[in-house]
């Protein structure tokens, strides 16, 4: 009787640790797993808005000339709530600073933008190693505060490959941090290269702009934990979509398993899925 009861013991402790290892092998999504990539996708889409809103306000500066014209009527970035200023140092035409002002609100489209954006400029935009410098002064978007240091240099064309001959720009993100509505933080710092992949011909409207994104980064999310990740197909940038329409980005957590953050493929919509393992799930960036 001892006997079979100590087999018995034994089968029961073996299933159980069969279990166990089945259960570690397929690594359930966590709350962890769709706050962290939340928190990136969220973070990478606030710097990308202030990326755009730059672009679009520097490239009507190099087409004027950094004059601030009389009349501001027919130029669309004058035609808004937002005060745009241009500073240079006395006898120099560069270096130029560039201040965007929103004041205590600023309404444009789906973004309601407020502080001060501030852009230090070396030369044009579209010159090989010209560099923009660009900095916050309390500055919000949709109530979610932007801050850090964010450096753009030109670094010429591609000189082979699938986008040979195409301008791509050396991005490096410095204590980036965005702090949500609810007092949480999400802080980041990231090195990419984007390529201007069309619009080009057209450059000084940036409506039709597409842009091609490598890269890597690291951050913390709302809860303090540290994540990275890794740009594992390019993301695609259309500037007449608020969000990433498609490419993949590897999420890594210490003493989680990797997650998969999806864009999709091509759809302008705020549905990206989050797969870790053999599970998947989608969260929704529609009130960003």
């Amino acid at each position: 009787m001892k006997k079979r009861n100590l087999l018995s013991i034994i089968s029961l402790v073996l299933v159980a640790g069969m279990m166990l290892v089945s259960c570690e092998e397929k690594e359930p999504i966590e709350t962890l797993d769709l706050v962290t990539a939340e928190d990136d996708a969220i973070a990478d889409m606030a710097f990308d808005d202030v990326f755009s809103e730059v672009d679009a306000v520097m490239n009507t500066m190099d087409m004027i000339g950094y004059f601030i014209p009389a009349q501001k009527s027919g130029l669309e970035i004058f035609a808004t709530c937002k005060v745009i200023t241009v500073d240079q140092p006395e006898g120099s035409f560069w270096p130029r600073t560039v201040t965007i002002d929103y004041g205590e609100g600023c309404t444009i489209g789906q973004r309601t933008r407020k502080g001060k954006i501030i852009i230090s400029i070396s030369g044009p935009m579209w010159q090989e190693g010209s560099m923009r410098v660009v900095t916050f002064e309390d500055f919000y978007v949709n109530d979610h505060k932007i801050e850090g240091v964010r450096t753009v240099t030109n670094e010429g064309r591609h000189n082979d490959g699938l986008y040979e001959g195409k301008i791509y720009f050396s991005i490096l993100l410095e204590d980036g941090k965005v702090s949500t509505p609810d007092g949480l933080e999400i802080t980041k710092e990231l090195s990419r290269t984007r390529t201007f992949v069309e619009g080009e011909d057209s450059k000084w409207d940036t409506r039709d702009d597409i842009w091609y994104i490598k890269g890597i980064a690291t951050g913390v999310n709302r809860n303090g934990v540290a994540f990275s990740r890794e740009i594992t197909s390019p993301l695609w940038k259309e500037i007449g979509c608020r969000f990433i329409t498609r490419g993949t980005v590897l999420i890594s957590v210490e003493g989680r398993p990797d997650a998969i953050l999806d864009y999709g493929e091509g759809d302008c919509d705020p549905i990206v899925t989050v797969t870790v393992g053999d599970e998947t799930r989608t969260i929704n960036l529609k009130r960003w």
